[in-house]
């Protein structure tokens, strides 16, 4: 009967006297209250009661909404849990929440899942260079070599390559050259893999780019051969021996009285004298 009165006050009457005396039939409670319900108001009062745990089926029923102070409540909530999994699920399905707010709260977390969902809402939020760095701080290079691909960065790519070489892993190095390819440039990886002494890891990248500026040679003469074979059996056009144009008004039409005609020499006054017409 609750969800039919109409002074909404009784709502939060109801829910204090719940807390007090039925805990275990809150949810219910809060759930038959949910079309009038102000969410904002009642998560608060769940937070400054320090009774929001008991709550977490309610804030999973009105999540749907994308509120705010809803959202902010239940991934506080899972971050305490540890539920890493359940917090990106969230994250993925509902976005307002301060994306950089919880990603400096959660890079600083001792467990390495949360660290990594701080670096995919970097990744979000296109502060590729943070997660890129957060990636390479935990070692997560497969993340990191998808960051940089994403981030359409070659400096980002190179400085990554940089990296895996520094620390002599060659494998990653191989990985970064496959999955980041068309932001690194031939000369940087080549130098990168003479002086590192990772030839052989870098030959795979260098066999696929010979092979492609080939095909682009290749292609660029087959068009030139095409045109120039187009130009030369191309029937010869006359030359046309060029007359001087006359530029006339239209047919029967006659210049105004004392201009001369185009093409006819102006008549001469006494004494030989030729009038300026202009």
């Amino acid at each position: 009967m609750i969800a039919k009165v109409a002074n909404v006050e009784l709502f939060y009457k109801a829910i204090n006297f719940y807390l007090a005396n039925y805990p275990l039939a809150l949810n219910d409670l809060l759930i038959a209250m949910i079309p009038r319900l102000d969410h904002a108001r009642a998560v608060n009062l769940f937070i400054k009661s320090k009774h929001l745990p008991l709550v977490k089926p309610y804030l999973k029923a009105v999540q749907p909404a994308d509120n705010k102070t809803v959202n902010d409540a239940l991934n506080g909530l899972l971050i305490e849990e540890g539920d890493y999994q359940g917090l990106r699920h969230s994250l993925d399905h509902f976005h307002n929440f301060d994306h950089i707010q919880l990603a400096q709260q959660l890079e600083k977390h001792e467990l390495i899942e949360f660290r990594r969902i701080a670096a995919y809402l970097y990744k979000g939020n296109n502060r590729w260079q943070q997660a890129v760095e957060l990636c390479k701080k935990d070692k997560l290079y497969k993340d990191a070599m998808q960051y940089v691909a994403e981030s359409r960065d070659s400096e980002l790519a190179h400085s990554l390559l940089n990296h895996f070489v520094e620390i002599s892993n060659k494998e990653c190095f191989a990985a970064c050259l496959y999955v980041c390819y068309d932001l690194i440039r031939p000369d940087v990886a080549v130098e990168l893999a003479w002086r590192y002494n990772a030839v052989d890891y870098a030959m795979p990248f260098v066999v696929q780019m010979l092979k492609e500026n080939v095909e682009k040679v290749d292609l660029l003469s087959t068009d030139h051969g095409e045109r120039k074979a187009a130009e030369e059996a191309a029937p010869a056009v006359p030359h046309m021996p060029v007359t001087q144009l006359m530029l006339t008004g239209p047919a029967g039409m006659m210049p105004p009285a004392g201009m001369p005609m185009m093409g006819m020499r102006p008549p001469m006054g006494p004494g030989g004298f030729v009038p300026n017409f202009q």
